[in-house]
């Protein structure tokens, strides 16, 4: 049988080609928007994708299912408690799927969400015993599910069903049995994956401190606190793959514009997102911008300050890296992207067009300018954890998630220098600051990192 693993960096996605090129059918569990990959590849080996299934409903992507059965043919498949209104047929627990020599069974296994599933995976050309778990959100390399994501009225079921699945659903597999989870490292849907691409039961049993026989109080004790921070966009995710995602060809064309097609898509309430680095964009940036530079997390970051329903511009370094913004965003529902700003900013300062500017001082310079000016304002836009390892003494605590959905009661001719860990979100924080009409807002170059390094020095 083939079984093939595959990633989407930052995300941390991962989704399965599985098949036998010996009777020429295949599935693929979990895929991503972006499809050509798992068809390439079946094809190498010469397998027709024949069905798909998506181990739960998910909120931190756009499903690729609707994608790759309108491309092959393939039927979908899906848990009834997803309530799917798109074409598909519904999984039951027990029911098996035969692929050649490959044989999946469905196992309800609820607690990441209410209609999660764990795919059981044997080889029957070598042996009648699973091998492998495709356990979606339930288990991951050194985390498991977070159990918050259906809603804070369902949070005492959902963990409730997550240890039932965890400790019951899967006694009955040995500990040598491989584990292969939909996310890994960089995935909002957990809260400490590891960086490797699977494991075993008996090693997470041994060494994943959820799975190591704790007493369900302990269990919920963990399961109800401290996560991370979901940004806002995953409610339009779900609701998007419920529905059915749109497929890409009947999406706008991202196309090249002109300065003048950026201000009339402005000011028809259009937004721009500028990808460049933090300093490019503080040099000189379209008023309004938002920065989200490019990483492998931009995604997220772009899910936390900006949603899905806006008509969006994109300002980059080249055609190049802004077509790579255009596909990353998609792959997280951002389907209003209807072009980039063509030559980027440059074509806009040529045409004598307003510029913003967002300051990036060292640490040194903001040292000093926390000396002379007492009423100056830092605004440490970091986690409460972050937080809670050190701090620029005077600074004032608003996380970016706070920011953005409530704002700050300062008056808008204050002046703010934003801070996080790197300097990355603090450009995040300004520009969007500076989109709603503070006029003197600076950032913190390098972060706390920069400050906690100088600060032994200057």
């Amino acid at each position: 049988m083939l079984f093939k693993q595959f990633k989407v960096d930052g995300l941390g996605c991962y989704s399965y080609l599985i098949g036998c090129p010996a009777h020429g059918t295949a599935c693929v569990v979990d895929p991503e928007r972006h499809v050509p990959h798992y068809i390439e590849t079946a094809q190498e080996n010469g397998l027709q994708i024949t069905d798909v299934f998506d181990t739960h409903l998910h909120a931190d992507h756009i499903t690729g299912s609707a994608e790759l059965a309108g491309r092959t043919g393939a039927t979908i498949h899906v848990h009834p408690a997803i309530e799917a209104d798109y074409p598909h047929e519904q999984v039951h627990e027990g029911q098996r799927f035969r692929f050649g020599a490959a044989e999946l069974e469905v196992l309800e296994t609820p607690g990441h969400t209410p209609n999660s599933v764990t795919l059981a995976v044997t080889d029957r050309g070598r042996s009648e015993e699973v091998f492998a778990l495709l356990t979606g959100d339930l288990l991951f390399v050194g985390d498991v599910g977070r159990p918050d994501l259906a809603g804070e009225d369902q949070l005492e079921i959902q963990v409730r069903a997550l240890y039932e699945s965890l400790y019951m659903r899967l006694s009955r597999f040995p500990d040598w049995t491989e584990v292969y989870p939909a996310h890994g490292e960089g995935s909002l849907c957990g809260r400490g994956m590891s960086a490797k691409p699977m494991t075993t039961l008996g090693f997470e049993r041994r060494n994943n401190p959820l799975m190591k026989g704790l007493p369900f109080e302990e269990f919920r004790r963990i399961m109800t606190t401290n996560f991370q921070v979901r940004p806002p966009n995953f409610a339009a995710i779900v609701d998007k793959n419920r529905l059915g995602p749109k497929l890409l060809s009947e999406l706008v064309a991202f196309t090249e514009l002109s300065t003048r097609q950026v201000e009339n898509a402005v000011r028809q309430g259009a937004r721009i997102v500028d990808t460049r680095t933090q300093t490019a964009f503080g040099a000189a940036f379209i008023p309004g911008s938002l920065n989200i530079g490019m990483t492998p997390s931009s995604v997220n970051w772009l899910g936390m300050v900006l949603d899905a329903d806006n008509d969006i511009v994109i300002v980059a370094d080249s055609t190049a890296v802004a077509r790579e913004a255009a596909y990353q965003f998609r792959r997280v529902g951002y389907d209003r992207l209807i072009g980039y700003l063509g030559n980027g900013i440059s074509s806009w300062a040529l045409q004598g067009k307003s510029l913003n500017h967002l300051p990036q001082l060292t640490p040194a310079s903001l040292k000093h300018v926390l000396g002379k000016y007492h009423d100056h304002v830092v605004l440490d836009v970091r986690t409460d954890a972050e937080w809670q390892t050190g701090h620029i003494e005077q600074a004032l605590h608003v996380p970016i998630s706070k920011l953005v959905k409530t704002g700050i009661d300062l008056d808008k001719q204050r002046h703010i220098t934003t801070v996080c860990r790197s300097g990355y979100r603090s450009n995040i924080a300004g520009s969007f600051l500076k989109s709603l009409g503070y006029e003197h807002v600076f950032s913190l170059i390098g972060g706390m990192t920069a400050w906690d390094a100088a600060h032994r020095t200057i």
